[in-house]
């Protein structure tokens, strides 16, 4: 008989301290040991603070193996699983969040705005409206304002445009750049914080 599990990347568990295998992974199997599979105990917390834990697919194929040596198991997904553990779930307040939202969407207006405008600079933009002013109107002028206006209307555009993101609405269904780059990121994280969980027990062994 085969056993199908697929590990989820990473779990939080909140004020939970036996972790058993529904709580990191989907298990696919017959409805007699389906149930009881699921509820095979892999991990007890001990400690009761906010901590990481990683769990590999060799530690669950031991737990299920225990109970049912003649289980063959197939692993579908992640070959280790984080468990995010914290005592109890703590929700910010609201107006921190706006403050931290806020503080951030400030520095990045200023960051931005300096770098257009530094790169215009090094680039001699103002120079360039000013001939294409010239160019097509005969007239020489410090201001030409019918090119500046819709030369910044179209950067706000592209912008939004590429990031696929204005206000709340998404322009497609299509992830933005920021979420692509958000999730590398945490990819990046928890592949760093498993290496760092794994190399920590080697040292331990």
């Amino acid at each position: 008989m085969t056993v199908y599990i697929k590990p989820y990347k990473k779990t939080t568990i909140y004020n939970k301290k036996n972790i058993i295998i529904k709580d990191i992974a989907e298990v696919a199997a017959p409805r007699n040991i389906c149930d009881s599979i699921e509820k095979i105990k892999l991990l007890e917390i001990q400690e009761n603070k906010k901590k990481n834990f990683v769990i590999s697919i060799i530690d669950i194929i031991k737990a299920i193996q225990k109970k049912y040596p003649d289980i063959e198991v197939d692993n579908v997904g992640e070959p280790h699983s984080i468990i995010e553990y914290a005592p109890d779930e703590q929700k910010e307040s609201s107006i921190i969040t706006f403050l931290k939202v806020f503080s951030v969407c400030c520095i990045l207006f200023s960051g931005g705005g300096i770098a257009i405008m530094t790169f215009h600079t090094d680039a001699a933009l103002p120079d360039v409206l000013r001939e294409l002013y010239e160019i097509f109107t005969g007239i020489q002028t410090d201001k030409p304002y019918w090119i500046q206006v819709p030369y910044s209307i179209g950067i706000a555009v592209g912008i939004i445009v590429f990031f696929n993101h204005f206000s709340s609405k998404k322009i497609t269904d299509d992830p933005t750049p920021i979420e692509v780059e958000m999730d590398s990121y945490e990819d990046s994280v928890e592949d760093c914080i498993i290496d760092s969980i794994i190399e920590e027990k080697r040292r331990n062994k």
